[in-house]
């Protein structure tokens, strides 16, 4: 693929389609766009190439490169979603933030209910097996099937974003004083979870005059700020008010702080 020109979108999907095509253990049974259905013994997965050819782009001359990496990642979704015992998906449960609206839609659709537990601000704290290109979230069922309480789950799940947010997480740091802000953008899609790892909060709070201010408006973004500046506090208050209804997955536009270790929604003086 070095001596040619970048496939386009639609050839790069085409390519991809026909090589798993011809890999002995793989059915596909349709493509449609970016979207190729795949079937591995008796499992069926959905697989989304729109991040493959994002990679595929920066770097053309790695296509099989690319191209492993998709069929590895094919292949790890298999025995996550079927694990048969705890031991199996610990290392991949991770906690996730979501409105508490969503257990409405659980419950309307007659589906299982999640294993959750209440947090703040019509939050509630989710549990998922974190897979490459998406979720699966944690139910009752799971945990009868598991034997385990959700207690535990919850333990493993803030270890575990804990031990991945030092590995790999990202943070801007900009400006000073008043200005100076602390923007979580690992795009992992935990990054408004990350309000759930106060040691991590307490040690930002000495860069911050007057209280410490967290704004998770959205599933993938977190940002810490001053109320040092009122002007300031209003400004991205605001934003912050139009993103948790504007962007997608949307939390909230409670603000928060951190008191004595602990994660309290934030009060206006």
């Amino acid at each position: 693929m070095t001596n040619h020109p970048p496939l386009s979108r639609s050839d790069f999907a085409a390519t991809i389609e026909q090589r798993l095509r011809d890999e002995p253990t793989i059915e596909v049974l349709s493509r449609e766009g970016e979207v190729v259905q795949v079937r591995i013994g008796q499992r069926h997965l959905r697989v989304d190439l729109t991040a493959f050819y994002h990679a595929y782009r920066q770097a053309p001359e790695h296509f099989e490169l690319v191209y492993a990496t998709l069929l590895r990642t094919v292949h790890d979704q298999i025995p996550v979603r079927e694990a048969r015992t705890f031991s199996e998906v610990a290392h991949r449960v991770m906690p996730m933030l979501k409105p508490i609206v969503l257990l409405n839609a659980v419950f309307e659709k007659k589906l299982p209910m999640l294993a959750y537990r209440p947090f703040l601000a019509d939050l509630i704290i989710t549990y998922v097996i974190d897979e490459p290109q998406s979720v699966a979230y944690i139910n009752e069922r799971h945990l009868e099937r598991w034997q385990v309480g959700e207690h535990q789950l919850h333990e493993y799940a803030l270890a575990n974003l804990a031990a991945r947010t030092k590995e790999r997480a990202k943070f801007l740091i900009s400006g000073e004083g008043a200005q100076r802000l602390i923007i979580a953008h690992s795009q992992d899609g935990y990054d408004a979870t990350r309000l759930l790892l106060p040691d991590l909060l307490v040690s930002w709070k000495p860069h911050f005059p007057g209280n410490m201010v967290i704004g998770i408006p959205n599933r993938d973004f977190l940002i810490a700020f001053s109320d040092a500046d009122e002007s300031i506090l209003t400004s991205i208050a605001h934003q912050i008010q139009l993103d948790s209804v504007q962007r997608e997955y949307g939390l909230t536009d409670q603000l928060f702080t951190i008191e004595d270790g602990q994660v309290r929604e934030y009060q206006w003086v």
